[in-house]
């Protein structure tokens, strides 16, 4: 009832978004920083593609099992896939993390799409270290700044969509 905005873009035009993005991105990241990724299953070659060409490097497929199944009929899809990325060689901020992620999924209620704040923390883990600045440019319900604050990270959140860049800035001061 709730679509995310371009979430219905053509492949092309999801080819492109990454693309932009990743390639704004890149420059920010020292050597050896994290490019992370939420995608369907149905868009991971592409969001491959698109990563790659701007030159970071594909370092694993994570595998996010939300517990329970979602919409559809059929093999209903129970995981959401994420694809961590680097500026050249990888430099992890922990080395024991496995790449299947088992975090229930959050309600709806603030965002239709919310990732947990364990699932963020779990993954930052990984892909920031201590004291380091984390960039996400699709912030939504804000998890990715809640487990940054819990981490001891610092965070820079970009959010389109005003309803959601305020429930995100709610949900960081609330952490405060």
């Amino acid at each position: 009832n709730r679509p995310i905005d371009c979430d219905q873009m053509t492949t092309t035009g999801f080819i492109w978004l990454v693309r932009e993005v990743a390639l704004a991105c890149s420059p920010l990241l020292e050597d050896g920083a994290s490019f992370v990724s939420f995608i369907d299953w149905r868009q991971w070659p592409n969001l491959v593609g698109a990563i790659e060409s701007v030159n970071l490097r594909v370092n694993a497929m994570v595998v996010w099992d939300k517990e329970s199944f979602g919409m559809g009929n059929g093999f209903r899809a129970q995981h959401e896939l994420m694809c961590w990325a680097t500026k050249g060689v990888s430099k992890p901020g922990a080395l024991n993390v496995p790449n299947v992620l088992r975090f229930p999924r959050v309600e709806p209620t603030w965002h239709p799409s919310p990732k947990p704040v364990p699932l963020m923390e779990a993954i930052l883990r990984v892909a920031s270290l201590p004291g380091g600045v984390v960039l996400d440019p699709f912030a939504g319900g804000g998890a990715t700044g809640v487990a940054c604050l819990r981490l001891g990270r610092k965070f820079i959140g970009i959010e389109r969509d005003p309803a959601h860049f305020a429930t995100c800035c709610e949900r960081l001061r609330a952490e405060e």
